[in-house]
């Protein structure tokens, strides 16, 4: 109860005439410290005379002192309560004399108490006597009188005891008539505190009494042997136990009521003192023997309490479980509830299911195409007949092959009978619920029938038997990957060859099964005798693979050229539709030196010449002019190489014929040139004319007239004699360029150019003066060559 409570209710009790008596020397007072008459107006205000001079020491002052030789954390403690001057002897006495008379308002509650002994720890600390302050003990009640109890300090244990259990009993008889609820906390406490001390005392007596401090807190929260604070409903202490040594036993004997809120402070306060500063060793080797405060208070806990707030506890516990109980059967009860409900409706949907798909297709039930699901069997059946009186099958094969049939060719029908049942019976109802996560395909199973003659007469008119349209099967060969340098497998040709047997099972079914659309499977054409994955093609490979990797590089001057892989390849002989041999092959090897005699050699090729004749770009075709690669010599040395695996760079092939130069203009820059319709010869050397002179070529109308084209010149010489049939005639200069053809001095021409070729010209020959002939002749030179144009 609060001081303004307590000021409050004193003043309601003055009113009723009701007066509390306290003393301090431990005897009933004669007469009431406090005249009933006085009426100053000033209520508990009045000023009160004590007497402290001659005070003997009580057990109160006794425990002070010993509260002064405490450690340090109980002092630390009580020290705070001293700045906050509540309970300070000053302030409670105001005369001092031989009797102390105290009015109600200077009663202690438990709360000044405990402020009390602070503020003397520290009053005790500075030097200040405290023999005259008085406490709570010292305080006579209204009750105590009436009771013939006296609470002195100087009286024996015996004496005490007696007085306690009297106030037991007045609280028992008297408590709903109790002024204040401190006087029944203040009864209450004294009793009880005095049970617990006995109880602790024998428990703790054969501890040590050096033991270290564990820890700051009281205690621990993971130790067995300590049990959680219980408090009953007015907030005091009902049960604690603990096993440490309780060094504050004599203090807590002293104190009268201890609540909650006490008890609490004092915790919260040890806990800031808790940590001791290490700089100060003394210090702090005298805080590792203090007890935790709030354990010494616990300790003065009441037992009957305990027993009380356990059972309560208990009780309260099995009613919180009851109810737990309670709530979870009711839950239980409701969520089983829940299961059987759900149950029995799916067994009842099962069953319902069961029973509709006895007599129906499941879902996703396919049958000769026809989507059968929950349909009956006799529906189905009609569905059939229908189809089998329009029924079509249009069929697609390879090389875009498309053919179609029709059901009326070949006398399709659909004939009524237990087919359609019989798929349902099969297929059962029980299972109905997978069906909805399974198809069902049913092809061929209903009783269609049609006439395999005529079928057999309408495989004549497919597109898939066209003769034009089959290519037969080619085995898989080795190839050479030109991107990755090396020989892999070429998967050959499947072919479109159609296996008439074959052919026939499988539209027999496709039209059993009243399929509208399909493609010819593989297995109805001939097959590959070896495709890529035979292990003769992969020994064929392995065999040619390196011949492939062999380099062998032809110079042409202008231009190198390795053979490739792939050419290399290409010369190997390979049984492909026999027990695949390699071998390579003379003519295969003859065909790699054709290609590169087409592309190497210039024989005959088309020119364009600078023309002294046009004086510009002239293009001239014809003749024999140019390279030309012996194929049957080259051919055989380069199989020899082949054969050998053998590299080779920088091969020059043998020639059957060369030329002035192996650059692409292999005509270089000198060259001899005659214009046939102007009848004029040019010798060009760098560019520049070197002679020029008319002549006379052959006659067209005898039917020797000149052939155009590019020739070489084939070699030169003096004094020949020209034979033919008919004549002899001897010449100075000689040079041939194609064949019996040539240039030569003529001393028989009267004349030279013009049109005399038509009526005196040669046999072909290039009729030449004789003083120009002997200007080209000493130009010239073998294998030069030799322009020809209209």
């Amino acid at each position: 109860m609060s001081r303004v409570e307590r000021k409050k209710l004193e003043k309601e009790m003055k009113k009723s005439k009701k007066v509390f008596k306290f003393k301090k020397d431990g005897s009933a007072p004669k007469k009431p410290l406090i005249d009933k008459s006085c009426k100053t107006g000033q209520g508990q205000n009045t000023n009160i005379d004590i007497n402290i001079e001659n005070k003997k020491p009580s057990n109160q002052d006794k425990l002070r002192q010993d509260l002064a030789d405490r450690p340090e954390n109980v002092k630390d403690i009580l020290d705070k309560s001293l700045k906050t001057g509540i309970g300070n002897p000053n302030k409670v006495m105001v005369n001092s004399s031989s009797a102390r008379t105290i009015t109600a308002d200077k009663i202690v509650s438990v709360e000044d108490e405990r402020m009390y002994f602070e503020r003397k720890q520290k009053q005790k600390s500075i030097g200040i006597d405290d023999s005259s302050f008085m406490t709570v003990d010292d305080i006579i009640t209204l009750e105590d009188e009436e009771s013939g109890i006296i609470p002195n300090s100087n009286l024996d244990t015996k004496t005490q005891e007696s007085q306690e259990d009297n106030i037991n009993a007045i609280k028992k008889i008297h408590i709903e008539k109790a002024p204040f609820e401190d006087v029944v906390k203040v009864a209450e406490s004294r009793k009880q505190a005095k049970a617990d001390s006995d109880i602790k005392g024998k428990k703790l007596g054969s501890e040590k009494q050096d033991s270290k401090l564990e820890s700051d807190l009281p205690y621990k929260a993971e130790d067995n042997n300590h049990k959680k604070d219980l408090y009953d409903k007015d907030g005091d202490i009902v049960a604690m136990e603990y096993n440490k040594k309780d060094e504050t036993s004599k203090l807590l004997d002293s104190v009268d009521s201890v609540n909650k809120a006490t008890i609490d402070d004092l915790y919260e306060y040890a806990e800031k003192k808790k940590k001791p500063k290490k700089t100060d060793n003394k210090e702090f080797k005298k805080e590792e023997n203090k007890e935790p405060i709030k354990e010494k208070i616990d300790k003065k806990s009441n037992s009957n309490k305990k027993v009380k707030e356990g059972n309560s506890i208990m009780n309260n516990e099995s009613k919180s479980t009851g109810i737990i109980a309670t709530e979870n059967s009711k839950r239980g009860g409701g969520f089983n509830k829940f299961l059987f409900g759900l149950l029995g409706l799916i067994l009842v949907v099962y069953g319902v299911g069961c029973f509709i798909f006895n007599g129906r297709y499941f879902p996703n039930t396919k049958i000769n195409g026809i989507d059968a699901g929950l349909k009956t069997p006799s529906s189905v059946e009609d569905i059939a007949s229908k189809n089998a009186e329009s029924y079509s099958i249009d069929i697609t094969g390879r090389k875009n092959v498309k053919d179609s049939i029709k059901g009326s060719d070949i006398g399709l029908e659909f004939v009524k009978d237990d087919s359609a049942s019989k798929i349902k019976k099969d297929q059962g109802s029980l299972a109905w619920p997978l069906a909805f996560f399974t198809d069902y395909k049913y092809d061929g199973k209903l009783n269609i029938k049609y006439d395999k003659d005529k079928l057999d007469s309408k495989l004549a008119d497919l597109h898939i038997n066209d003769k034009k349209k089959i290519v037969a099967p080619k085995s898989a060969v080795p190839k050479y990957d030109e991107s990755k340098k090396e020989v892999t497998i070429d998967k050959g040709e499947l072919g479109s060859t159609p296996i008439k047997s074959k052919l026939v099972k499988f539209l027999d079914q496709s039209i059993l099964a009243q399929k509208t659309k399909a493609s010819y499977p593989d297995s109805v054409y001939k097959a590959q005798k070896y495709n890529a994955d035979s292990t003769k093609v992969k020994k064929a490979v392995a065999t040619i693979k390196p011949y492939a990797d062999t380099k062998i590089v032809y110079d042409f001057e202008y231009e190198k050229h390795q053979i490739p892989g792939q050419d290399i390849v290409s010369m190997f002989d390979l049984d492909e539709e026999g027990e695949y041999n390699v071998k390579l092959s003379r003519d295969k090897v003859r065909e790699v030196v054709r290609g590169l005699s087409r592309k190497y050699s210039t024989y005959g090729d088309t020119r364009e010449i600078q023309s002294a004749s046009t004086g510009g770009k002239l293009k001239v075709s014809g003749g024999i002019y140019g390279w030309l690669i012996n194929r049957e010599k080259e051919t055989d040395e380069l199989y020899k190489i082949i054969e050998k695996k053998k590299n080779v760079n920088n091969r020059k092939p043998i020639y059957s014929q060369t030329a002035v130069s192996r650059q692409k203009n292999d005509m270089g820059d000198e060259f001899i040139e005659i214009d046939l319709s102007k009848q004029h010869m040019w010798y060009v050397k760098g560019g520049e004319v070197q002679v020029s002179t008319p002549i006379v070529s052959g006659n067209p109308y005898n039917g020797d007239a000149t052939p155009t084209g590019i020739y070489p010149l084939n070699y030169k010489t003096r004094n020949a004699v020209l034979r033919g049939p008919g004549y002899a005639s001897p010449v100075a200069y000689w040079m041939p360029f194609n064949g019996n053809i040539g240039i030569h001095d003529s001393s028989w021409q009267a004349a030279y150019g013009g049109s005399r070729y038509l009526y005196a010209g040669s046999h072909g020959c290039i009729n030449t003066p004789y003083s120009k002939v002997a200007q080209i002749y000493n130009l010239a030179k073998e294998g030069m060559p030799v322009v020809v144009h209209d």
